[in-house]
């Protein structure tokens, strides 16, 4: 049954918490109705699919002190778009909110096509097809450049994917000059749509860089190549450090957060739900109850597992020792909020590591005491577990070691060391390599630097260690590190012998 719509009056400080359909009466007397919102900003936008006088449209609701300046932003953005010939959706009708609380603009929905990043999702490891659609965003790209236009906001869900066509969202990030991009400004912009692809495409920029290159009928040359890789990197970097380190600490589309003087609280929007509220009030007494499955018990950490509704979640509740350790972490960020940013790090890496939920810290003002970390439980063996398993063939096994070298050469490639490898860190789902527990997890912002690689080389040697007393599965794995690294050094500085010709995948 369709859920019944509400009437929704809007205020300069409204709060986005409406989740299903929800209808808005327009000053000029027409009626918008919310079907599902698509992206919120706190106080500032809403975005929705919605019906208008009969018809789909998608709706751009702008509210706050900034509202009408961001809506003729984004009405000048559309037309620049438009007038240089570049395919975006046509706008339809722009009006006031009641009581001059916002604006609305409603946008043509083009049906049957999807945003960029979803695109990407669906094809999975079809190597062939992911490049075939960077090829094709980047000449979009291309052209935006030399139509002296620049985007300051490229990120795969502003482009639209409908067939062979691609059209151009978000004109709040359009900026238009007299004359086409130069080669400074345009590699940096170029660069901040490659690095929202896997680091693992990256061998990609050579090509990618010609395909730019023809559009805009450039010569490249290795100077060229490099400063668009340096600046994919260091975008990739920053945008990661800020959503994962410091986006998620507040309100924004995907956590709510909540902050008095005795409690911090975080919880991921989409997890919400009443048997997670009552965790996140009494987590000692879940933690400590009947129900709890322990799992470690220290004088540092507390973890245990336990089950509301039809959810498995874990605990880690960080403790406080004593006086001194209560005075060492009081004002330093918690190994509960390591965890949580972390988390959202690696998923944003689409690196596979169990679904954060919530995070508690209870203060006393700006003072930390204890910590708590809430994740979705992850059912499954763990790395040597799964060697172990005499049902699991060698072809499995031989599988399961390139995939765990794949992990953790993308780890390699994104700077970040997990600080903790042994075995129950990497749990094994539907065949794929999970890892878990964060707190010690960093991010180096020079991953191609000497001490990073000692790091990284420590990482590998603790992860060779959980097979120290089986040969066969150590050989397995080093031969995989070989086949994914090539003739990387940080292997020998890991103490694997660095093989020239090339090695039987039998």
């Amino acid at each position: 049954m369709q859920a019944a719509t509400q009437t929704v009056t809007f205020t300069p400080a409204i709060r986005f918490d409406e989740e299903g359909p929800f209808s808005l009466l327009l000053d000029d007397g027409t009626q918008l109705v919310c079907e599902h919102v698509v992206r919120r900003v706190p106080g500032a936008r809403l975005v929705c699919r919605a019906r208008w006088q009969g018809r789909a449209v998608y709706a751009k609701i702008f509210v706050g002190p900034r509202a009408a300046r961001h809506a003729k932003r984004d009405r000048r953005g559309v037309r620049w778009l438009q007038e240089r010939g570049i395919v975006t959706p046509a706008l339809l009708h722009e009006a006031q909110l009641p009581d001059g609380a916002g604006w609305a603009l409603l946008f043509e929905a083009i049906e049957g096509a999807r945003n960029a990043e979803e695109h990407l999702a669906s094809l999975g490891g079809d190597a062939q097809a992911r490049l075939r659609l960077m090829e094709a965003l980047v000449a979009v790209v291309a052209r935006h450049h030399e139509a002296g236009l620049h985007q300051s906001d490229l990120y795969l869900k502003n482009f639209l994917i409908e067939g062979e066509r691609i059209h151009t969202l978000d004109g709040d990030g359009i900026r238009a000059g007299r004359s086409p991009l130069g080669p400074r400004r345009a590699l940096r912009n170029l660069a901040q749509l490659l690095s929202k692809f896997d680091v693992e495409d990256e061998v990609h920029l050579p090509h990618l860089l010609q395909v730019y290159a023809k559009v805009r009928g450039w010569q490249t040359d290795a100077r060229m190549l490099r400063r668009l890789a340096k600046a994919v990197w260091q975008h990739r970097h920053e945008v990661a450090q800020e959503y994962a380190m410091s986006k998620v600490l507040r309100s924004c589309t995907d956590v709510r957060v909540e902050r008095r003087w005795n409690r911090f609280l975080a919880v991921a929007r989409p997890e919400e739900d009443p048997g997670l509220h009552e965790l996140l009030e009494r987590p000692d007494a879940w933690l400590e109850g009947p129900a709890s499955r322990r799992l470690k018990t220290g004088n540092t950490c507390t973890v245990g597992v336990v089950t509301t509704g039809a959810r498995r979640v874990v605990i880690k509740r960080y403790n406080v020792k004593n006086f001194w350790h209560g005075l060492k972490i009081a004002l330093r960020r918690s190994r509960a909020a390591r965890s949580w940013c972390n988390a959202h790090l690696l998923r944003m890496y689409g690196i596979a590591t169990a679904r954060p939920l919530a995070l508690v810290e209870r203060r006393f003002g700006p003072v930390r005491r204890q910590a708590y970390f809430f994740a979705e439980w992850v059912d499954g063996p763990d790395v040597a577990e799964r060697f172990a398993d005499p049902s699991v063939s060698e072809e499995l096994r031989r599988d399961l070691a390139l995939r765990l070298a794949q992990l953790l050469h993308k780890l390699y490639l994104l700077g970040i060391e997990h600080g903790d490898l042994k075995a129950d860190n990497l749990k094994i789902i539907d065949r794929e390599p999970w890892l878990l527990d964060l707190d010690a997890l960093r991010q180096y912002r020079h991953a191609r630097g000497a001490w990073y690689r000692r790091r990284h080389a420590r990482d590998l040697r603790r992860f060779l260690q959980n097979w120290q007393g089986e040969p066969r599965i150590r050989a397995m794995l080093e031969s995989a590190l070989r086949r994914v690294y090539g003739p990387d050094p940080v292997l020998k500085r890991a103490g694997i012998e660095i093989i020239e010709e090339r090695e039987s995948t039998t």
